[in-house]
C-alpha cells in the first residue's frame, strides 16, 4: 500500500516523497512528519546519542534535497512545542538555486558508495573534508593517517544533531572526490576519547564521533 505523501514547503506531494527518500538513504531509523509548513524530524527508539546523530545525518540529507528544488531550508533544532517536540524541523526560508557544490553532493547522495576507491593521498582530502566540517559549525581532527575525529564546539543534544550533519557532509564531501570515508566500526569509549585527546583539543573541542577512511 502506498502511503500519501501530502505536499510541503510549496512542494508537490511527489517532490516532498523524492525529498523523504533521499533523507532517509542514510538514517532508515528517523521518523518524518510532514505538515504543509514545515516537515518535522523525529527520533524513533530511545533518544540517545546514536538516534540524535542518525537523525543530524538525515537532516543534512534532507536539505541538500530541498536545495536540489531551488528551497533554501529554514532549520531549527529541538524546536519544542511548536514543532510537536521534533528533533528538528525545516521551514521555508526562501528560494536559491542549487550551487555547483550541492549538485555534486547530491550527486555523492545518490551514487553506490562500493566503486569509490579506499586509499586517498592526504593532499586530496585534508581540505575538502575540513572544509565540509566547517560549514556545519564542526572541526576535523587527524587522529592517524587514516581516523578522524569530528568535534563540536558545544556539548548536548543540539550539538549530537549539528555532528550527525556534519558527518554526513564529510561523507559525501569524500563520495564527490571519489573516496569513502564511514563512521568507525569499533566501539569507542567517548569520555575516554575525549581525555586522551584533551591535551592537544584544550576545553574548546568536544570529540562527537571517530570516521575512518576508506572504510
Amino acid at each position: 500500500m502506498t502511503v500519501t505523501v501530502p505536499g510541503s514547503l510549496g512542494l508537490a506531494s511527489e517532490d516532498v516523497r523524492g525529498v523523504l527518500s533521499l533523507a532517509r538513504a542514510s538514517a532508515p531509523g528517523v521518523r518524518f512528519e510532514v505538515r504543509p509548513e514545515q516537515i518535522e524530524l523525529h527520533t524513533t527508539g530511545p533518544h540517545n546519542r546514536e538516534t540524535r546523530l542518525a537523525c543530524g545525518a538525515a537532516l543534512l540529507n534532507a536539505r541538500l534535497a530541498l536545495q536540489g528544488h531551488g528551497i533554501r531550508p529554514l532549520v531549527t533544532l529541538l524546536p519544542g512545542q511548536s514543532a510537536h517536540d521534533a528533533a528538528a524541523a525545516i521551514r521555508l526560508g526562501g528560494y536559491q538555486e542549487p550551487s555547483p557544490d550541492v549538485l555534486a553532493l547530491l550527486r555523492s547522495l545518490r551514487a553506490n558508495r562500493r566503486t569509490w576507491t579506499t586509499f586517498p593521498e592526504p593532499a586530496a582530502w585534508r581540505g575538502l573534508l575540513s572544509r565540509a566540517a566547517e560549514v556545519e559549525r564542526a572541526w576535523l581532527h587527524l587522529r592517524s593517517g587514516t581516523e578522524l575525529v569530528l568535534c563540536t564546539f558545544t556539548q548536548g543534544a543540539a550539538a549530537e544533531i549539528r555532528a550527525g550533519q556534519a558527518m554526513q557532509r564529510v561523507v559525501l564531501a569524500a563520495g564527490t572526490a571519489g573516496f569513502a570515508v564511514s563512521p568507525g566500526h569499533a566501539p569507542v569509549s567517548l569520555s575516554a576519547l575525549r581525555a586522551d585527546l584533551r591535551p592537544c583539543l584544550g576545553n574548546t573541542l568536544v570529540p562527537q564521533i571517530v570516521l575512518c577512511l576508506g572504510a
